[in-house]
């Protein structure tokens, strides 16, 4: 008997939450998980698992960035698959029977950014390549593999993206061994914080606010409760966009929200 209830006990421990938790920010590592470790049915299960360990309701999926990692065209192909995964699981998860406790999933579109950080360095070092402002997704995935894998010479098995660090062509010299490094990317993967990382944090906030600005209505009729619950969604998915627009990209500020204070809201429609 004492057997049974320690196991029972260990059992509940082991499926109890460590804390309440509203929200979840969760980053795919790929890198330390090869591409074809991350499928869709492990990106579903990490989002349950949100709720389940950590009782969050809400949970912000940041789509895979192009880095080191990525070591060739086919690596990037399926990075580009992970990340329209990414994108698919958060818009249906309203249509979920089982939602697992988790209400919205939110995409951080991370990968974009330094899509738009990448592309506008490389303009300044003299690639051909489309201003990110004007450019598609598709954009990014056909223009990528002309110049991205345009990597440092001799610099190791994770030799960074030259349009990615360097500041200059004009130090890279004919065997592109070094160059001046800029302020973007610190090596191949990680953005300097003191120059970048403020988008980021913006952007992820606006994307809370998407979902927590605002007051709730209640709803007695099932049949208003899912015409709210469409409505809703409609409206999230809309400041989700204008979120990733205006933040995890290179847009320009408004003026007057820089120096004067300015609380932002994150509100749709």
């Amino acid at each position: 008997v004492q057997q049974g209830q320690q196991q029972q006990q260990q059992q509940q421990r082991n499926n109890s939450t460590i804390g309440n938790f509203d929200v979840c920010i969760f980053r795919v590592m790929h890198g330390w998980m090869k591409v074809n470790e991350i499928t869709h049915e492990r990106l579903v299960e990490a989002v349950e698992l949100s709720h389940e360990l950590l009782g969050a309701t809400t949970v912000v999926l940041m789509t895979v960035p192009f880095t080191n990692n990525v070591k060739d065209v086919d690596a990037m192909m399926k990075v580009n698959e992970i990340n329209f995964q990414i994108r698919k699981i958060a818009r249906g998860w309203h249509l979920r029977e089982n939602t697992g406790g988790v209400q919205h999933v939110l995409v951080l579109e991370y990968g974009t950014y330094y899509n738009h950080i990448i592309w506008s360095n490389a303009i300044h070092l003299g690639y051909n390549v489309t201003h990110p402002l004007r450019a598609a997704e598709l954009t990014f995935d056909s223009e990528g593999p002309g110049f991205a894998f345009d990597r440092l010479q001799n610099a190791g098995e994770w030799a960074p993206s030259i349009p990615m660090v360097c500041s200059d062509t004009a130090s890279l010299g004919p065997d592109k061994r070094s160059c001046n490094r800029n302020y973007l990317f610190s090596d191949g993967m990680h953005t300097c914080p003191e120059t970048l990382a403020s988008r980021y944090a913006a952007g992820l906030a606006c994307l809370l606010g998407c979902v927590y600005n605002g007051r709730e209505k209640q709803y007695t009729s099932a049949d208003n409760q899912k015409q709210h619950g469409q409505q809703l969604e409609k409206k999230i998915r809309a400041c989700e966009r204008e979120c990733n627009e205006q933040f995890l990209s290179v847009m320009p500020l408004e003026e007057s929200w820089i120096d004067t204070n300015t609380t932002l809201a994150s509100f749709s429609g």
